[in-house]
């Protein structure tokens, strides 16, 4: 497709690359978070009750985004049959890059803060 038509595809790939890679990396954000709550627990620097409340926020978390995101590559590419052109790939790989690239600038201490036992990160 050419002409406006592909500047709308490609706008719309870019956007669902951010999308998708923001809801992976929250998705595996909850499950680092999980790991690390265990970790803790069993390390014996935090409580079991507050085990219990964190892990309240991150499960749900992971299992959401990660629903969230199986959904969006289920309506993007099966359902819209979206994403085969090279400019849907181009504008899909440069968001999900995009997005990718300024999650990892802050992992370290994202990181470092799951395992801090006061606030949990």
């Amino acid at each position: 497709m050419d002409g406006m038509g592909g500047v709308v595809l490609f706008g719309a790939a870019a956007f669902v690359g951010v999308a998708t890679a923001d809801m992976f990396v929250r998705a595996w954000t909850g499950v680092m978070r999980t790991v690390a709550l265990l970790v803790l627990y069993f390390r014996r620097r935090i409580s079991g009750e507050t085990l219990f409340l964190r892990l309240n926020t991150a499960i749900p978390l992971a299992i959401l985004c990660g629903l969230t995101l199986y959904i969006c590559f289920l309506l993007y590419f099966r359902t819209y049959g979206l994403g085969r052109s090279e400019s849907e790939q181009v504008g899909y790989f440069l968001g999900a890059v995009g997005r990718t690239f300024f999650y990892l600038i802050g992992v370290n201490r994202l990181i470092e803060a799951m395992f801090d036992p006061r606030d949990g990160g």
